[in-house]
């Protein structure tokens, strides 16, 4: 017999709408029923939403949430045997709310059966098994249907909530998509985030990221999360002519496969391979909803986008590799490969006129000396990588020489440095600082050196002063300020050095918008 008392059943239905989470809701609702009809027994079904591509005549599948008072058996028996009694409306039409009363032929008792109505679709089945004197009462069965209506209400409350917190998770996995095409990438980065976020997303066993190539029979699988085991390479086999229809005509499936629901959302890059992103639900996983099937394909849309961004940040990558390669050889070439041949011609000459070669040997260490600094110098750019900073990499820079000049240089910036200058001028920016910064070391005899870079009136600048012995006083090469003002010259700028007598002033600068 269901409570009497007014405030007893108010406060049930406020402990169920008081819940945002699905799962307690129907937890709570069950729990109530049963304690307040003394219920025998009851069988809680969740009834799925019909798949993609399906037709209303189609009976939409089910499965057994939660069972009181009997096993597993005993409550399919009784599902089968009640079959969708009581259920009014029919596939596809809006289902009742009101409770049916129905009696059960294998056991002689009264059997309610409360629809959980979201919307306009059916959500869940409740089966509330009569107690042992075999009926329900009129007070009950009234209590049943309240309290059905408000498990509904709360249901879609729980719903909204959930999908607005899955829509901020959405949001987050994207932004990890964005954040795997920064440079350097792999063009399997963004699909690895991808699988990742799919299977995050769905809830799934597992999410990969396929292609049905030339060969009609065979999938390939490009980014993979989750268990990847012999079941995913044989449902992959078994749904290899669905993921090929997805990918011709860009429409997902869901489809049951044995104990496992098979759903694929295809991928629609202009740029990238068309693919299809794959996932495996196991027997306890509800089928996709709307709103699941929505997220999802919003999710894989902006993956779609990425990926087209990502197939041009590797082509642009490429560019600026073989740049790179082009303009190390260059340096190589004009710097270090002519001073080594120098070298070796002099010392030649001296050997074959018999002079003492003690001179020339002494200055032959030297260029040598000068060379290999040259060439780790050029070894240290290619292995460290650019940095998002260019402030960073100029007190990088000044920290790294300040074991070799024996103090730390002094680093001043002026104006928007990191946010106005281009990542290719501010690489070329360093490998200047460095040049500068090794002269003074080795060249200057300095006991001071001051860094300073700007951003002023359209134009970056660079200037290193030193008070050492000055240019007229120092032993500098001519090649290595050749090779700052030739660097300055192919980006529109120049170099100035200044040396009246003790002390130099280096200023490299280049025009921001060329």
């Amino acid at each position: 017999m269901f409570s009497g008392d007014p405030a007893v059943r108010r406060w049930d239905l406020l402990d169920i709408v008081s819940v945002l989470d699905v799962d307690s809701v129907l937890e709570r609702a069950t729990a109530i029923a049963a304690e307040r009809t003394r219920a025998q027994g009851l069988v809680l079904t969740l009834v799925d939403e019909p798949a993609p591509g399906g037709t209303d005549a189609e009976e939409p599948s089910s499965r057994i949430l939660s069972v009181r008072g009997m096993d597993a058996a005993e409550a399919a028996a009784l599902r089968e045997r009640l079959g969708a009694s009581g259920l009014r409306g029919g596939p596809g039409a809006r289902p009742e709310q009101d409770v049916s009363r129905l009696g059960d032929r294998a056991t002689g008792r009264e059997v309610l059966r409360v629809p959980v109505v979201v919307g306009e679709r059916l959500y869940a089945d409740l089966l509330l098994l009569a107690p042992p004197d075999g009926f329900f009462d009129d007070d009950d069965v009234e209590s049943i249907a309240a309290l059905g209506r408000v498990t509904g209400v709360a249901v879609r409350n729980a719903l909204s909530y959930t999908l607005s917190e899955r829509r901020r998770e959405s949001l987050e996995l994207a932004a990890a998509v964005d954040r795997s095409i920064r440079p350097p990438f792999l063009l399997s980065d963004p699909l690895t985030r991808l699988a990742e976020g799919a299977l995050r997303m769905s809830g799934a066993r597992t999410a990969v990221v396929v292609q049905v190539a030339t060969d009609p029979d065979r999938v390939d699988v490009s980014a993979g999360a989750g268990v990847t085991d012999g079941v995913l390479a044989r449902t992959l086999g078994a749904v290899t002519d669905r993921v090929l229809a997805a990918q011709q005509d860009g429409e997902g499936f869901v489809v049951r496969h044995r104990e496992l629901t098979v759903w694929g959302v295809p991928l629609d890059p202009e740029h990238a391979f068309h693919g299809v992103v794959v996932m495996l639900l196991d027997g306890t996983h509800r089928g996709p909803s709307a709103d699941d099937r929505e997220l999802l394909g919003a999710f894989v849309r902006h993956c779609s986008l990425v990926l087209d961004h990502a197939v041009l940040q590797h082509d642009r990558q490429h560019a600026v590799l073989a740049a790179d390669r082009d303009r190390i050889a260059r340096d190589l070439h004009d710097g270090v490969i002519q001073r080594l041949y120098a070298t070796a011609l002099k010392l030649r000459a001296g050997i074959r006129s018999g002079e003492d070669t003690g001179g020339h040997g002494d200055e032959a260490v030297r260029e040598i000396g000068d060379s290999i600094r040259d060439i780790r110098g050029t070894v240290f750019e290619l292995e460290r990588g650019r940095s998002a900073s260019l402030r960073g990499d100029v007190l990088a820079l000044a920290r790294e020489y300040e074991p070799v000049l024996g103090f730390l240089p002094a680093v001043r910036s002026w104006g928007p440095v990191d946010s106005l200058v281009p990542a290719e001028l501010a690489d070329q920016a360093t490998v200047v600082l460095r040049e500068a910064l090794s002269n003074c070391a080795r060249h200057a005899g300095a006991g001071r050196v001051e860094v300073d870079v700007a951003v002023e009136d359209g134009w970056f600048t660079l200037w290193v002063t030193d008070d050492g012995r000055g240019m007229a006083g120092s032993d500098v090469p001519s090649s290595g300020l050749r090779n700052l003002r030739t660097r300055a010259a192919a980006l529109g700028g120049d170099l100035e050095v200044q040396s009246a007598g003790r002390g130099t002033v280096l200023q490299w600068r280049v025009p921001l918008d060329r």
